[in-house]
């Protein structure tokens, strides 16, 4: 009795190390696939769920797929992380031999997109992307040179969906930010806001003569206005203004700070099967996009 008991426990030993032997095989074989697939510097992870393995291959049925992607090109992003699950693949063809492909019923996924790398990779060495204040939000803020001096961008970047299999992030609300002396929003409809503090030290009817308008000064500013502060350097006098500064601010248009900002990133057009993006959503460290796909063929 106890050599029979003895010899089943070593070969229910060296069946169960021959099923994970398989399970690793299959494991290394299909994150070859996937890295040559989507051509990455580095084989991601993946991990075959369910016991024994040999036994759901016998069925043509394997449970659950978790796999790990790292570091995928996206065009002028890189995607930092993208993790999958499937559950329920169907095997196309005869095992061993004969396997055509097979069929992924339901697959679950994330891509996420780091901060640190669109900071890197995007945006201006001096602007930062960070989480805004609203669900779901993105805010740049940093600083840059104007006249002399340096003035605070602050702008609200919106994101959305770009079809089934992409997205953007555009900027808006630029403003270039002097702190207790002014606000200047560039582009169409844009201009100088000063400060109350600051615009009480302006005169109103020297304003007024110069410009042949009456201007309040802590209302927005634009056009003849503008010229008037730069042409006039003794209605700035008071504030302790460098007529410099409002003339770079007149020069920065659009900053290209903000163009720099803006991005769109798209998952491959040949991508088998109806994996489509469900949605996005910003978390403390980047931008996440949920995608989700139903009988998706691989291979065959």
């Amino acid at each position: 009795m106890t050599k029979t008991v003895v010899a089943l426990v070593v070969l229910l030993a060296f069946l169960a190390l021959g099923d994970r032997w398989a399970v690793l095989y299959a494991e290394n074989l299909a994150a070859q696939k996937v890295q040559d697939a989507l051509k990455l510097r580095a084989a991601p992870e993946v991990h075959i769920g369910g016991f024994p393995f040999l036994t759901q291959l016998a069925t043509g049925h394997v449970d659950h797929v978790e796999a790990n992607v790292p570091d995928v090109p996206a065009g002028r992003v890189s995607i930092a992380q993208v993790k999958g699950t499937v559950d329920d693949i169907r095997v196309v063809g005869d095992l061993p031999t004969s396997v055509q492909g097979a069929v992924l019923s339901r697959v679950h996924g994330q891509v996420f997109l780091d901060f640190d790398d669109l900071n890197r990779e995007v945006a201006a060495s001096q602007v930062r992307l960070e989480p805004g204040p609203q669900e779901n939000s993105v805010v740049a803020h940093g600083a840059v040179p104007v006249g002399g001096t340096h003035a605070e961008i602050r702008s609200r970047a919106h994101l959305q969906r770009t079809g089934d299999r992409g997205l953007t992030m555009t900027v808006e609300d630029t403003r270039l930010v002097v702190p207790g002396l002014l606000t200047y929003t560039p582009g169409k409809g844009g201009g100088l806001q000063l400060t109350p503090p600051t615009a009480d030290k302006v005169d109103d009817g020297a304003l007024q003569q110069a410009t042949g308008e009456r201007i309040r000064p802590d209302r927005l500013m634009k056009g003849r206005a503008l010229d008037a502060l730069v042409d006039h350097p003794a209605l700035l006098k008071p504030t302790g203004i460098d007529p410099a500064l409002i003339r770079g601010l007149q020069k920065a248009g659009e900053p290209k700070e903000a163009e720099k900002m803006e991005f769109s990133a798209q998952l491959p057009n040949d991508l088998p099967g109806d994996l489509r993006l469900r949605g996005i959503s910003v978390t403390e460290d980047g931008i996440r996009a949920d995608l989700s796909g139903k009988d998706v063929p691989l291979g065959g």
